[in-house]
């Protein structure tokens, strides 16, 4: 091989090296440029051990189950079902986007679960999942629902915020879940 031919070679293998290396999932890194959305008008925060939410100003807060649930409901059910909040956390080491896509996992194992739709979003300056999940319904209810939620996670401890409402009505209430799950926000 001649010497240009060497040099084109050793360029070639250094481009197909880098391009290679680009081509691996890229780390998801937390923005640190993240604006938080305002929450809209009507909402108040709400905070918990490491995290706090925005949620409508006329939803009740219910009994802490645990340390690791909180919740807040719509005091008026549709569809015999109260729309609902949730906070949930436990233990995890790794970043948001693996702590969402092991939540996506566990959902699709479910068998009363359907996830009809997952989009990547940055919620609190991290990227992660949005999921759309419609849920069959467990005694003594008899209401399908829906719910939309996300995963963050920092410290060793993973954080899902699920928003949820009866099947029927969960258009009417996606302009409420969606700022409730955008304003999610965890300490770091």
């Amino acid at each position: 091989m001649t010497r240009v031919g060497l040099r084109l070679h050793a360029l070639t293998a250094v481009v197909l090296t880098t391009a290679a290396a680009g081509c691996r999932r890229p780390s998801h890194a937390h923005v640190t440029t993240y604006s938080p959305p305002a929450p809209p008008a009507g909402f108040v925060e709400r905070s918990g051990a490491g995290w706090r939410i925005a949620i409508p100003s006329t939803w009740k807060e219910g009994p802490a189950k645990d340390a690791t649930v909180w919740s807040a409901a719509d005091p008026q059910a549709v569809d015999a079902f109260h729309a609902t909040v949730n906070v949930h956390t436990e233990a995890f080491t790794g970043e948001s986007y693996d702590y969402a896509r092991a939540s996506e996992a566990a959902l699709r194992r479910d068998a009363r679960a359907t996830v009809e739709a997952v989009r990547e979003d940055v919620v609190d300056g991290d990227p992660t999942l949005v999921l759309e999940t419609t849920w069959s319904p467990s005694p003594p209810s008899t209401a399908p629902f829906r719910t939309v939620q996300t995963a963050l996670a920092a410290r060793g401890v993973g954080y899902v915020v699920t928003c949820a409402a009866s099947s029927g009505a969960f258009e009417r209430y996606r302009s409420t879940c969606a700022p409730v799950v955008r304003s999610f926000a965890i300490e770091r």
